[in-house]
């Protein structure tokens, strides 16, 4: 008991601390704006603003984002690339923030599994799959959560880029094919 309070303590500190500096770094872009006399989501509605930066941290996608909480595509890509040369930092923090919330729900689950296992011995209790349903479901997302979040966004996925000539190229190689399957089945049927 005395690690799971001391777990959630660091727990909310690093929560603390993440929500701590997206607020300073939405305050200081900001200010920049203002002072450039240029209109920004961070001066009108500083709360979105840290509410993207946040989840993001926290590993949630952007279609969760628009999806859950309302937000447009649009104003997410937008906030992203403005606080680019933050995010990275705030992943860390994200990603070691969803690995303490997934060990504590971890812990939970195992100390109902105990719980229940107690109640069953005693004959007080008869299980049914919707018992644990609940709580499964939750480390499951809490899990994907934390994956989504180790994965390292400064990391641009590279395009491939397709040329006319590639598109030509592959469509001639696509009719040709075409025409030798035809020639194919003629002269099968001829021959059958």
């Amino acid at each position: 008991m005395i690690q799971y309070i001391s777990m959630k303590s660091d727990t909310e500190l690093i929560d603390s601390s993440l929500k701590e500096s997206i607020a300073e770094a939405v305050h200081e872009y900001a200010r920049e704006k203002q002072l450039e006399g240029v209109k920004s989501l961070s001066r009108h509605n500083p709360q979105k603003v840290g509410l993207i930066l946040y989840l993001f941290s926290q590993g949630v996608s952007q279609s969760q984002m628009v999806k859950k909480y309302h937000l447009s595509h649009g104003t997410i890509k937008h906030t992203l690339i403005e606080y680019a040369d933050y995010t990275g930092k705030w992943v860390e923090l994200g990603t070691k923030l969803s690995k303490m919330l997934f060990l504590e729900l971890s812990s939970l689950e195992e100390d109902m599994i105990d719980s229940l296992r107690e109640q069953m011995d005693k004959g007080e209790l008869k299980p049914t799959f919707s018992d644990l349903l609940p709580v499964s479901v939750a480390l499951d997302k809490a899990e994907r959560q934390t994956m989504r979040a180790r994965e390292d966004v400064g990391q641009v996925p590279e395009r491939r880029v397709v040329t006319q000539q590639n598109y030509e190229d592959t469509l001639a190689a696509a009719k040709a094919r075409m025409a030798e399957l035809k020639k194919k089945e003629g002269a099968e049927a001829v021959g059958g």
